[in-house]
């Protein structure tokens, strides 16, 4: 998983250099709330929409995260959240952005030129057309957005967590947890990483929460962890992945992640763990990047897997789930 990957880790020994994504502003504002998630894959894309349970009368609270996966660890991501309005039988779905959190590809900028993850308020309102194709949500009008999407946990009972193929997706699916977490983290993958020196916690937009700590300064360690974390209904993490790296970004992970599945029912949940290191396939990190290293991935119910995190997804979370 990404989430120590490309390092936002390593940042901590950079202290006092290059760009910081507004260091020292509030770093959790988003909100957390139930709701169900629907999903889109095209390519390498992966788009998760998350629409809470409206209440009241009031709009319903969502939150966009659309993430970039030419390899299994993922390069980017790029999230909105705001209020949504437009039941299922209407024609529109409105969605009011409050909030924009951009996690770019910055694997070609040199350690002490990287932005990380940045946050801002907008004002932006997106009006989707709507309509329903069987159990699928087809959304038109921007194309960052329009898509047709399944309802997560429904695709997920096509997994088959006894088979290798089915271990796979399921890690494919628990990164897609951290890859949510990651592009609210802010400065991720740069130098202001070391404002985390004095841990902080972002709360999961659906429950639980991340913290992240780092200390050193010229062989740092930077420690994430996910307890009961979920952004989305069907996924939760558990557990600590730590990095260890020097002043160029080259290092190590090592840690496990438990796993938790939610497949709508009547399938049953599914569990298992991520293993990141340490030992001969401990993922390896070089100028702050993936460069080796195999994910260990075991379930609950005997699959077993290892996922190569600079290779292209396999399967594709399209194929894991059977999506249009």
């Amino acid at each position: 998983m990404r989430a120590a990957l490309r390092l936002g880790f390593l940042a901590g020994a950079l202290l006092g250099c290059g760009p910081y994504a507004e260091l020292g502003q509030k770093l959790d504002v988003g909100s957390t709330f139930e709701g169900e998630a629907w999903i889109a894959a095209s390519g390498d894309e992966v788009r998760l929409l998350y629409l809470g349970t409206p209440s009241g009368g009031a709009p319903a609270p969502f939150a966009f995260t659309s993430m970039s996966l030419p390899i299994a660890a993922g390069v980017s991501a790029w999230a909105v959240q705001g209020t949504a309005t437009g039941g299922p039988s209407d024609p529109n779905l409105t969605l009011s952005e409050r909030l924009l959190y951009e996690m770019v590809d910055e694997r070609g900028t040199p350690l002490l030129n990287r932005h990380g993850t940045t946050r801002q308020d907008v004002d932006r309102t997106l009006v989707l057309g709507q309509r329903r194709a069987g159990d699928a949500l087809v959304l038109s009008g921007d194309p960052s957005v329009a898509a047709t999407y399944v309802p997560l946990r429904q695709a997920m009972s096509a997994l088959a967590p006894t088979s290798s193929a089915g271990a796979a997706c399921a890690f494919h699916l628990a990164n897609l947890a951290v890859l949510t977490s990651q592009v609210r983290i802010i400065a991720f993958g740069s130098a202001g990483m070391s404002q985390y020196k004095r841990a902080a916690t972002f709360m999961g937009t659906r429950s639980g929460a991340v913290t992240v700590s780092v200390s050193g300064t010229f062989s740092v360690t930077t420690d994430i962890t996910y307890a009961a974390y979920s952004d989305f209904d069907g996924a939760q993490l558990d557990g600590t992945q730590t990095t260890h790296v020097d002043s160029g970004g080259n290092g190590s992970m090592s840690g496990v992640l438990s796993i938790a599945l939610a497949p709508a029912a009547p399938a049953a949940a599914l569990d298992g763990t991520v293993t990141y290191g340490p030992g001969a396939d401990a993922i390896r990190i070089s100028s702050g990047s993936p460069s080796g290293g195999l994910y260990l991935v075991t379930m609950g119910a005997g699959g077993s897997a290892t996922v190569d995190p600079v290779a292209p997804p396999s399967p594709s979370i399209g194929t894991c789930l059977g999506l249009p």
